[in-house]
């Protein structure tokens, strides 16, 4: 009987063991899919070698001749490690630029060797842009200054890149929003970390609800752009995001002047990756009182704004 006995005991906590086998892990939801997908393309898209990762210089030019290399004599001087000392130099008349090669320098444009010419800017949608080594450059305008861009392949913050990381995903921060348009075509001045002020144009306000709580946006788009671009800052910014605010892009309006706004891809702004970009802010409207814990969190970086 004792043997009888023991043995039910052994069949009882087996039996307990089994029972208490935890639930298999639930598969991820299409829309939990969704975002995880456009976040792995986001990164994808940060450590292209002409991202924001690989900048690692910003250089203002004066009227006139600036010389640029790695030697501490240069007006602009290029960091890194075995830069030529002497590259060439850049020239500032009024508005137009001009690049000239130093002696012995094997400088490109694309595939060819270049040793003097005028270059275009930003501002013009396709900048020319030179290369050395790891390293390229092109002209940028910002308001009345008129600057370089560097980058560089070497870059350790493009080298030791780690993924950006989301709050945990939550459809509930997918929501509807309607569109209340002008009477008439406005914008809303756009400030940048330099302080320069841009007029971009607005199609309206998006209206839309967080809980029982009414907010709106104001977001930037051109006649016909099939997409919104906003620049917004919430109660998280500076604690679990970057202090400045975040970016979010949502479809435009459609026949009945409804979207959706979908805070689980709202990203981090090029500031958080290199202390040379030159970002734009949120206009005063776009302050949102409310924590928005979703999309992406801050990124440190060496240097960082």
């Amino acid at each position: 009987m004792k043997i009888q006995a023991f043995t039910l005991a052994i069949v009882f906590i087996l039996s307990a063991c089994v029972a208490t086998t935890p639930d298999p892990i639930s598969e991820p939801s299409d829309y939990e899919k969704q975002i995880r997908e456009w976040h792995q393309t986001r990164n994808e898209q940060l450590i292209r070698v002409d991202g924001w990762l690989t900048l690692s210089g910003l250089f203002w030019l004066e009227q006139g001749n600036n010389r640029f290399g790695g030697s501490g004599d240069n007006d602009l001087v290029f960091p890194g490690n075995n830069i030529p000392e002497f590259m060439g130099t850049l020239s500032l008349a009024g508005d137009s630029v001009s690049f000239t090669s130093a002696p012995g320098m094997e400088i490109t444009l694309g595939d060819s060797l270049v040793n003097e010419m005028g270059l275009r800017r930003d501002v013009s949608g396709e900048p020319d842009i030179l290369s050395w080594g790891s390293l390229t450059w092109y002209i940028i305008q910002r308001g009345e200054k008129t600057g370089v861009r560097l980058k560089d392949a070497k870059n350790p913050n493009y080298v030791n890149f780690k993924p950006t990381e989301l709050f945990p995903i939550d459809s509930t921060w997918r929501v509807p929003a309607t569109l209340v348009p002008f009477d008439t075509a406005t914008t809303v001045d756009i400030i940048n970390v330099l302080g320069d002020s841009e007029p971009s144009p607005t199609p309206g306000l998006l209206h839309f609800k967080l809980g029982s709580s009414e907010y709106t946006l104001t977001p930037l788009a051109n006649p016909g752009d099939e997409s919104y671009f906003i620049i917004f800052g919430d109660a998280t910014n500076g604690l679990s995001t970057y202090g400045a605010g975040r970016f979010l892009v949502v479809p435009a309006v459609d026949e009945s002047s409804t979207t959706f706004i979908d805070f689980n891809k709202a990203y981090n702004m090029p500031c958080v990756f290199s202390p040379y970009a030159t970002c734009p802010l949120p206009p005063t409207e776009n302050l949102l009182t409310i924590a928005i814990e979703a999309g992406e969190t801050d990124y440190r970086i060496k240097g960082g704004h």
